[in-house]
This record gives structure tokens, sequence and C-alpha cells, in this order.
């Protein structure tokens, strides 16, 4: 488990930059830590870094990093290619994109925020029918028999609030009937009792 800082600095995992000038030295920072590594770390923080140059409108550098991040050989299957995969929808090169979402699911990842990130750059871009499916993936990844979800679940598990919502909002956009899912994220939104981040 990463350790957090009592005062967080450019570069550690929790500093949260507020100016521009401040983004370009964490994202600087993030580009080189762990330099020489093949760690999940490495890749993490190259991602990480492409989204501050992204903020940055530094496109190029962006990209730059999400590439190098593909060459790392331990990261967890799937992260990096669906950050890559959000950038490139952002920047609208669908085709692109969707092949890096191809790629992803032949990697078999099992992190949750893989499934929702994929799922939820997929909703933002009109793509629901897919960003149903990745939730839905995502859901039976977690929990291995989508009648096992609860309400409880919903409320306490911030992936499966996530995944769930997601799966539930890209339903409706697709105006299918509610199913056992969808019903029990209503009634937690009515509840207020969805985790989020």
């Amino acid at each position: 488990m990463a350790r957090k800082h009592l005062n967080p600095q450019v570069g550690d995992e929790d500093f949260l930059p507020r100016t521009a000038a401040e983004r370009r030295a964490h994202a600087d920072a993030l580009s080189r830590a762990h330099e020489g590594h093949h760690c999940a770390e490495r890749a993490e923080s190259l991602c990480e870094a492409g989204e501050y140059y992204t903020m940055l409108g530094e496109t190029e550098l962006a990209e730059q990093m999400f590439r190098e991040a593909l060459d790392v050989e331990e990261a967890e299957p799937g992260t990096v290619h669906a950050a890559y995969a959000s950038f490139l929808l952002d920047l609208d090169r669908h085709e692109e994109a969707l092949a890096m979402i191809a790629d992803a699911r032949r990697l078999h990842p099992d992190g949750p925020m893989v499934f929702n990130l994929i799922a939820e750059s997929l909703a933002a871009h009109g793509y629901h029918q897919q960003a149903v499916r990745w939730a839905t993936a995502g859901l039976v990844a977690v929990l291995g028999n989508l009648t096992d979800l609860t309400l409880d679940d919903l409320s306490e598990d911030v992936a499966l609030g996530l995944l769930a919502r997601a799966r539930y909002r890209s339903r409706q956009a697709l105006e299918l009937p509610a199913d056992h899912i969808d019903t029990l994220v209503a009634e937690s939104l009515q509840q207020g009792s969805v985790a989020s981040a």
C-alpha cells in the first residue's frame, strides 16, 4: 500500500496540484518516477503524468507517456490501455481507442476500475452498448454472479457502486427496461447511498 505523506510534495502520490505550474512540475516528476523499473507503479505514474500533460494541453507529451506506459511489463492488466483509450476518445480518435479497448479485453483485466474507466469513457462518447457490456463484465469480475449484488454492496463498495451506476446510466440512454441491478441502483440513488470515490 502506498505511503501517505503528511505534507505532500510535487511527485508524491497524494499531492494535488492547483496551478498550471504545479501541474507541470508534478507531471514532470511523475514522468521520472520509478525510472528504469518495469513495475506497476511506473505504469501508474506515467499514466498520471499523461493525464496532467493533457490538462496542460500538451497532448503530444501526454501520448508519449501513455505509449511508454504500454511498454511496462508489470502493469496491472488493462489499466494503461483503459487510460490511453480514454485519452484517444477525448481526442476523437475513436478507431484507435476502440482498438486499444479490444487489446485491454485480450489481457483479461480483473481490476474493477479498469472496467469502470472503459465503461465511463465509452458512455461519454455515445458507445452505450459497449459501456453496458464493460460495466456488466466488471460487476461479474468482482462478484462472480450478478444475482449476488445487494443494496448494501452498492453503498459499501466504491467500485461496485461506480460500475452499477455506469451500467444504469448507459442502459437508461439505450431505453432498456429496468433489470434487478437497475432497480437496486435507482433505489440506492433515491436513498443517496451509492458509494462514490
